[in-house]
């Protein structure tokens, strides 16, 4: 959800050129490159826990359901760990939303120290919600001399998270890393070793996943997520429509024309000068696309599903994903890793959240349509997993699936009855989780963790329309309601506002664009009144809603907290921050039922969404915190932790080691 990352296109040759020279510069200087490694791993300070160190992260794994499972003799594997290393609860961050906890993964710091907060993050000077962890854009620069000097503009991709994950400090100590599809992680940077980009990759259009369906008749409604192009019927065996690619200006975007043609039975789908034949229900394979953008050629990958209704023909697009053997944004470090995995693998999903939750959400998929999307990304991801742990026999393997979360959000609410879709995960995973044992030696440690746990979501909370109701913000004569990005809303009355999942801002004068409240006591006055009103919050029936209000002062610390919500608000199960307030929308009401298909979340309390942690090692589980995964791994490998780290050792007390 929210906004694009925007789209900057890279000169790919130059980059496969570097990587070329560096390729065989590498090889020319293995024999050197050894000497060094020696003479690095000669520094660890502390004796080598593990040969090598595998963490396995499952996205949104519960370990309230892992436990009930395990207790009634369905997850063998997961209950082997239990039985003679680790299982336990692994407390999230606040909140705990998946960018916040995988950067307090990778780094061992507290959001204060990181300055990811949320999926959003606030531009305050102009009350405009932009994604949290990349900022993509242009820059003008000049070439040349005097008359023959011209103006050339540069597309730039940069990561807005702070401190450096832990990975990147292994290379001081001759210690490899793969690193595969962890949470903000893009655009990669460098290490020692080879890194695939996970979540916040755009697609090919700059959004965090578009998809397209091709109809004769607009649907009813298209939520955000999805575009609708006109399928035209030319007779009773054609269809044409064009593919709209990367945007080339601010009206236009580059296409590919779209024809669709039924000769009996068989139904070929023709792209540019790619054809496909498609069945109808069924996924077709990746399909790759070249789009034209002036001089360029940008490529891109998609699949494609025919439906039927009443002799009319619709046809769905996912997203249109990086290629990973052409890629025009970097998405691995180096830069040939992707095509390496594509040339031994075929194409795969690059788009951070590549499950199209939002095309069940809208109808534009069937359930088993979607299920078969998930699992065919998590086999494409399974196979670039064990590639990494057959070819990294020692140092640091981490991969991150994330079919787990994305099954949880969409069927949480048909529980984990024997061949639901959760119970069929946990399953699923279990025998990931065995799979990987099988592939571990006796000097390998293997991590397995999640960055929080899961509840359901069956009401929203509209928490732009309680501060309105409670008089903190004022819409301008008129205006009822607001659509998106506060438009409508009259900055000269309004004292707090809400944006993102779980924040709260004062409108605070010098801070924010058109700030009335002064800093200091008022503001504090303000903050107190109102959680300790929303604490009060309750639906029709007389339930309280609010199970904890976090004044950002007393949960963050470091050079970034400043950036944080100044009320982190933690809802009780069941109950989520509304989807039009999130982006800055009024609704209508304050608390109304959530009516789509994503029916189970993790956006709540962060103490009722505690993650999993388990390992062959026994560890001290006591109060275990996602901060402490960074700090204990390295202790592994046998270094010692810097000290900026807010993580604790769970490997027991360091001075007996």
């Amino acid at each position: 959800m929210g906004p694009g990352a925007g789209f900057g296109i890279v000169t790919s040759f130059l980059v496969i050129l570097n990587a070329v020279f560096a390729s065989l510069l590498s090889a020319l200087l293995w024999p050197v490159s050894l000497i060094i490694r020696f003479i690095k791993r000669r520094r660890r300070q502390c004796k080598q826990l593990a040969r090598r160190v595998v963490v396995l992260g499952l996205d949104g794994f519960s370990p309230h359901i892992a436990g009930q499972m395990m207790d009634s003799g369905q997850l063998p594997n997961l209950s082997s760990l239990r039985e003679r290393g680790t299982f336990c609860n692994l407390q999230t961050t606040c909140p705990g939303i998946s960018p916040v906890a995988w950067s307090s993964f990778q780094t061992g710091v507290n959001p204060g120290k990181h300055d990811i907060f949320d999926f959003l993050a606030p531009d305050r000077k102009r009350y405009l919600a932009t994604l949290s962890s990349v900022k993509t854009g242009t820059t003008n620069s000049r070439l040349g001399f005097g008359s023959f000097s011209f103006n050339r503009s540069k597309s730039y991709v940069r990561l807005l998270r702070k401190s450096r994950p832990f990975w990147t400090l292994l290379k001081k100590y001759g210690i490899k890393s793969t690193i595969l599809r962890v949470p903000i992680t893009y655009p990669p940077e460098p290490l020692d070793g080879q890194l695939l980009s996970g979540m916040c990759v755009p697609d090919l259009r700059g959004t965090q996943g578009s998809y397209t369906v091709f109809s004769e008749k607009e649907p009813g409604t298209i939520y955000a997520g999805g575009i609708w192009q006109k399928l035209s019927k030319v007779n009773e065996q054609l269809w044409t429509g064009e593919l709209p690619g990367p945007q080339e200006n601010d009206d236009e975007c580059a296409v590919i024309p779209l024809e669709l043609k039924t000769s009996g039975k068989r139904i070929t789908l023709k792209l540019g000068d790619r054809k496909i034949s498609l069945v109808e229900g069924i996924l077709s394979e990746w399909v790759e696309l070249t789009f034209k953008s002036g001089r360029r050629k940008i490529k891109a990958i998609s699949r494609f599903c025919l439906t039927v209704n009443n002799g009319c023909p619709s046809v769905y697009s996912t997203a249109l994903h990086i290629d990973p053997f052409s890629p025009s944004l970097p998405i691995s470090h180096p830069v040939y890793y992707s095509k390496y995995l594509a040339g031994l693998f075929g194409p795969f999903a690059t788009l951070g959240l590549a499950e199209d939750t939002w095309a069940l959400n809208n109808g534009a998929v069937s359930e088993n349509i979607f299920l078969d999307q998930a699992w065919s990304i998590f086999e494409e991801r399974e196979k670039m997993y064990f590639d990494a742990l057959s070819r990294t026999r020692s140092g640091l393997v981490v991969c991150v699936f994330d079919t787990s979360d994305r099954i949880q959000h969409m069927f949480w609410d048909q529980g984990t009855a024997p061949d639901t879709p959760l119970h069929n995960m946990y399953l699923r995973m279990d025998e990931l989780i065995g799979k990987t044992l099988s592939e571990l030696g006796k000097d390998d440690m293997l991590v397995v963790m999640s960055d929080h746990g899961f509840t359901s979501f069956h009401t929203c909370i509209d928490f732009n329309r309680w501060l309105l109701s409670n008089g903190y913000l004022v819409l301008k004569d008129g205006v009822e309601t607001v659509d998106t990005s506060f438009k409508g809303v009259d900055w000269s009355g309004t004292r707090a506002w809400s944006m993102g999942l779980a924040g709260i801002m004062v409108n605070m004068k010098g801070r924010e664009g058109n700030g009335i409240v002064e800093p200091g006591i008022e503001a504090e006055e303000l903050l107190t009144e109102i959680a300790e009103k929303l604490l009060l919050l309750e639906t029709d029936e007389g339930e309280r809603v609010i199970n904890a209000v976090y004044p950002a002062s007393n949960i963050y610390q470091g050079p970034y907290s400043a950036d944080a919500p100044d009320l982190v608000i933690g809802t009780k199960r069941g109950f989520r921050a509304g989807w039009g307030c999130v982006t800055g929308g009024v609704g209508s009401k304050v608390i109304y039922p959530n009516t789509r298909h994503w029916n189970g979340d993790h956006c709540h309390d962060h103490k009722l969404v505690p993650g999993t942690l388990a390992s062959n090692m026994k560890l001290d589980s006591f109060n275990a915190s996602i901060l402490d995964i960074a700090p204990t791994v390295m202790r592994v490998l046998g270094i010692r932790p810097p000290s900026y780290m807010d993580g604790k050792l769970l490997t027991g007390n360091e001075k007996e080691q």
